[in-house]
């Protein structure tokens, strides 16, 4: 491709942004290993100081925004010069990769510091590569990962050390280029690299239990969410966990009161999202609740080489833990939904793991809670709650809280709620509240949602979740209950006949066996042997279903003229 005609569809595609005052920066052509041109870069800036990077390619004889698809990962930039390089140095970004070649030295890059994960490093497998980083976190955190990525490769690997370079904040190549103008390629080859770390050798390390300092779980609210700790919260959807995971962050942010009535600690909340808009759902609930808003942090997004970007919660972990440093006293962070943290297949025990690993390392190492939201899966009602996570087993496993959320129908037509602690490897892993969804209405009159929190309730997250869903759905329990009782009501039945009948009305095994259990049917087996069979009755006290009802009370009582006065039958109760 003639570099002339690449020049002036740059032109081209660069003026709607030139319109915009943008001014042209720089161009960068990317090629192949043989220098055949594969798409370009460009680079403008404006007076703002906001910068945009946009690359183009050529497309079916035309110029488009956007890069090509690769086969494989993205090449690397000067491709074509590293073959027979002995050194080569590695930078962020096109810019000083040209400053240090100006020099006469080989350098590459993959574009910004959050670009290495696409990148294709073959090309330097087994070479010597020096790492020239920015000097700030982001540089760091950039020339660690590329490093480690190097050596996974068989390169020799060396990081110029930037701390004595003198260089201003976030200085670069380009800065000490223009401090140092009469610099040479040795003078380059010459800077100080930082120690290399001498070689671990690989082996098991054993401790042992009398060496160590038993300690206390970190509870933030005790036997429910943990310091340092991986919490799971799951649900159908409508049940609000994402209200409710925000009603827990609003306690911690003003150190208010938990459901139990117990106090938070005061803290920080983070809180990333890539389900609500953070300004008009999610702010307006925090408001509503009592939140004290300049301790809850919204994660937006990430600023790197090229400009401010989305957070990647599978790939910018690193850069939110410094953040989270910076922030400091950090009680909880808030992922939703915590599927997106895995880059790999979500329904993969070992990549789940695997991606879970460094999020729970960072929680662990800085003492905050996590709360991941999840959601359960369709057609999974009945089952253990962790089984109905969505995706792979291993985050119920992973997790040391799992925490749940249903909801069902009270006998009156309301809304009811129940919040469950279904798993927990590090205390009691039963009971849970009930709560509702109120609407609301901030000061500044915007209507949004708020959770109110109700009695505490008894019992497994299975049998709870299972009564709330069985109940939502059109009252089956009850009409199971009462299907019972009215084909018991001539006396007992062989079980098998009455397990046929209910499937037969429409209920569930799983229905009628807990129907059967809340009525206090016996079953007791008839015969010996081969012959022998199971028949099931209402209990003594109801064994006359139609005699249930004392015969002396009247629908209508005092008023009741539709027939004569009954003589006084005493049923059993």
């Amino acid at each position: 491709m003639n570099i002339e005609t690449i020049k002036q569809q740059a032109r081209v595609l660069a003026s709607q942004f030139i319109n915009q005052g943008y001014k042209p920066q720089g161009l960068h052509h990317y090629t192949d290993v043989q220098g055949e041109w594969l798409y370009s870069r460009m680079r403008l800036s404006h007076p703002d100081k906001s910068k945009l990077i946009r690359p183009f390619y050529e497309r079916d004889g035309n110029f488009v925004l956007g890069e090509p698809k690769f086969d494989g990962k993205k090449p690397l930039y000067q491709l074509p010069l590293i073959k027979d390089a002995e050194i080569i140095f590695w930078v962020e970004g096109e810019k000083k990769v040209e400053a240090l070649v100006e020099l006469g030295l080989v350098a590459t890059t993959s574009g910004g510091a959050t670009s290495h994960e696409g990148a294709d490093f073959e090309p330097l497998r087994g070479k010597s590569v020096v790492i020239w980083a920015d000097f700030d976190e982001a540089g760091k955190v950039h020339a660690k990962a590329v490093k480690t990525i190097l050596e996974g490769i068989d390169c020799d690997v060396a990081l110029i050390d930037v701390e004595g370079l003198k260089l201003p904040p976030k200085g670069d190549v380009v800065d000490w280029i223009e401090l140092n103008p009469s610099a040479t390629k040795e003078d380059v080859l010459a800077l100080p690299k930082l120690p290399k770390e001498p070689k671990v050798e690989h082996g098991v390390v054993l401790l042992k239990a009398s060496d160590l300092s038993p300690q206390p779980i970190n509870w933030i609210w005790n036997g429910w969410v943990a310091g340092g700790k991986f919490h799971l919260l799951g649900g159908v959807a409508g049940t609000g966990k994402t209200t409710i995971s925000l009603a827990l962050a609003s306690s911690i942010s003003n150190g208010g009161r938990f459901p139990d009535g117990t106090r938070s600690p005061s803290g920080n909340v983070v809180v990333w999202t890539g389900e609500d808009d953070i300004s008009d759902t999610l702010t307006p609930r925090l408001m509503a609740m009592g939140a004290n808003l300049d301790k809850v942090h919204f994660v937006q997004g990430v600023i790197g080489e090229d400009g401010e970007q989305p957070f990647n919660p599978s790939t910018d972990m690193p850069i939110l833990q410094q953040a989270i440093s910076k922030v400091g006293d950090v009680k909880l962070l808030i992922i939703d939904p915590i599927v997106s943290v895995v880059k790999g297949d979500s329904h993969k025990n070992a990549e789940v793991r695997k991606d879970l690993a460094p999020l729970i390392q960072m929680a662990e190492s800085m003492g905050f809670a996590i709360i991941g939201i999840t959601h359960f899966s369709k057609g999974t009602s009945g089952r253990e709650p962790i089984e109905r996570i969505t995706g792979s087993l291993a985050f119920g496993a992973v997790a040391r809280v799992v925490l749940v959320a249903s909801k069902s129908k009270s006998d009156d037509g309301e809304d009811v709620r129940i919040f469950l602690r279904a798993k927990s490897n590090i205390g009691a892993d039963n009971g849970g509240f009930e709560y509702s969804l109120e609407q609301a209405t901030t000061e500044g009159g915007i209507e949004t949602s708020r959770v109110l929190w109700g009695e505490a309730i008894e019992g497994s997250a299975r049998e709870l979740l299972v009564d709330a869903e069985d109940d939502s759905d059109g009252g089956s329990m009850a009409e199971c209950m009462q299907f019972l009782s009215s084909i018991l009501s001539d006396g007992e039945m062989p079980a098998q006949e009455v397990k046929k009948d209910c499937i037969g009305a429409g209920h569930s095994i799983s229905t009628m066996n807990r129907a059967k259990k809340k009525l206090g049917i016996e079953a007791k087996k008839i015969g010996i042997g081969r012959g022998s069979y199971w028949v099931w009755e209402m209990p003594k006290v109801f064994n006359d279903y139609k005699d249930s009802q004392p015969k002396n009370m009247r629908t209508f009582g005092e008023v009741e003229n539709l027939c004569g006065e009954l003589p006084i039958i005493e049923g059993e109760i």
